[in-house]
């Protein structure tokens, strides 16, 4: 059971990272890599790690995605400019396809070379409040740093977007 849940997992973390990157409206991407996030979160939890799922799924879903959509929505678009859209080349496809077998050759050799436990020694069990604390002792100052980095982007974002729109196109304000 475990195995066919880690197949669909698998393949729903490769089908929507894929779908992220080739998808021309930017919303689109941003649903595919929160597909891709939900599906690696999916895999911590088949891992016995239910803290690092939740982390993903708070952190990378619900801020990360979150702030990409947050910031597409208030920044307009460019008018009048039409892009014109390039067809993937032959060359194009066929560094998809060596990139495809590089991966799974690594993988086969990770595979064959590295042995695989199902389960952590005990030197490696760490309880949920141990972490917690650890997090909070030795991390709490670059978690600051790190909160007010993100505040100010998101505030530097919303003055970007106010500069734009008080500037009309046709020099009114």
């Amino acid at each position: 059971m475990v195995d066919i849940a880690f197949l669909a997992l698998s393949g729903l973390v490769i089908i929507s990272a894929i779908f992220a990157l080739e998808v021309r409206e930017l919303i689109y991407g941003a649903v595919g890599l929160a597909f891709s996030l939900i599906g690696v979160a999916g895999l911590f939890i088949l891992l016995g790690a239910e803290y690092l799922a939740m982390f993903q799924v708070s952190v990378y879903v619900g801020a990360v995605v979150v702030l990409i959509l947050f910031t597409t929505m208030l920044v307009r678009r460019e008018s009048g400019k039409i892009v014109e859209e390039e067809e993937a080349g032959p060359l194009g496809r066929a560094g998809v396809f060596i990139a495809g077998l590089v991966a799974l050759a690594m993988a086969g050799a990770v595979m064959l070379l590295m042995p695989v436990s199902v389960e952590a020694p005990a030197s490696y069990q760490v309880t949920l409040q141990e972490l917690g604390r650890s997090l909070a002792a030795s991390y709490a100052v670059p978690l600051v740093i790190l909160g007010i980095l993100i505040g100010a982007t998101v505030i530097g974002g919303l003055t970007l977007v106010k500069v734009e729109r008080e500037e009309e196109p046709n020099g009114s304000t």
